[in-house]
């Protein structure tokens, strides 16, 4: 097991630890903060390893649904492993009084404290058992063991740090889950509808050529906007014939005589009516081309 070179302070935690520090910290996590159990698994590796412990610490926990696990290899088919909850250790750091931005690592005392085959810390004891585990156990049996915090600053840590979170996870694993479900429920209806509007496409797509052949219309798109812009050019001055005629006649003091559509050109005949009326009335909304009266007759020429 390679070791690590550090300056910085280092603390035991346990339950109920209180530290007090202005400096970074490495910390040594007591096994009432973890599991760990040495396993024979046939595997070839770590990675094959960590696969199935949650197999096997099934077997010891009731609940394995929050824990991590860490693996290390001791020999051919022999593994050290650790199982833990990053929640628990995070609130446990928190309680402890420490800043979360001095923590630099943190590692398991079953690592740690190799040196130390008894100790006690904060009123508890610890001890090897052995096949070389460290345990919490109570102070009767513990009768060699020594003050963690004389030695505590001697130790040589591993290279073996826990791969932990130093933050609050908001959800748990199942809620993780529910909200995943949720999310692909939501994707399956998109993708759903997705087709669904594909196959409304399709069919709109359908009823658009139906039409187009019914009403003889090409099959280019830009022949047939090229055929309603036409037809929306004469349907705009259609629509300002009107709107003239109709602004024309809302005046009943004028005696319309007669009334000459010529594209964008209207001429109007108005019997005995005053010229200097009728061209300020128009004059309002319309261009006058020309005017002028014959006998008791007014002939004036518009442009729309």
């Amino acid at each position: 097991m390679s070791l690590v070179s550090s300056n910085n302070k280092k603390v035991f935690l346990s339950t109920n630890t209180k530290i007090t520090s202005i400096e970074k910290v490495d910390i040594i996590l007591s096994p009432e903060l973890y599991w760990v159990r040495i396993f024979d698994i046939p595997v070839k590796n770590i990675t094959y390893a960590r696969h199935v412990l949650p197999t096997l610490f099934e077997d010891i926990l009731s609940d394995i649904s929050e824990l991590s696990y860490q693996v290390i290899k001791l020999g051919d088919n022999k593994y050290l492993c650790f199982a833990y909850i990053n929640k628990t250790i995070y609130e446990a750091i928190k309680k402890s009084g420490i800043s979360l931005a001095l923590v630099d690592s943190v590692y398991f005392a079953q690592n740690e404290c190799k040196n130390l085959e008894e100790f006690s810390f904060d009123n508890k004891s610890f001890l090897y058992t052995l096949d070389n585990i460290l345990i919490k156990v109570p102070s009767s049996i513990a009768l060699n063991s020594v003050d963690l915090n004389e030695h505590i600053n001697k130790l040589e840590l591993s290279s073996n740090k826990v791969d932990i979170k130093l933050y609050n996870n908001v959800l748990s694993t199942k809620q993780f889950y529910s909200i995943l479900a949720i999310i692909l429920c939501v994707c399956v209806i998109n993708i759903y509808k997705v087709y669904d509007y594909k196959a409304e496409i399709n069919e709109l797509d359908k009823q658009i050529q139906i039409e187009k052949n019914l009403s003889n219309l090409p099959s280019s798109m830009l022949q047939v906007t090229s055929i309603l812009n036409k037809y929306k050019s004469i349907a705009n001055k259609d629509i300002q014939k009107r709107d003239f005629l109709e602004y024309l006649l809302s005046n009943k003091t004028f005696k319309l005589n007669k009334i000459n559509l010529n594209k964008n050109i209207v001429t109007l005949n108005f019997k005995n009516s005053d010229k200097v009326r009728v061209e300020k009335f128009i004059l309002k909304k319309y261009k006058i081309i020309s005017s002028r009266a014959k006998a008791l007759n007014i002939e004036v020429q518009v442009k729309l």
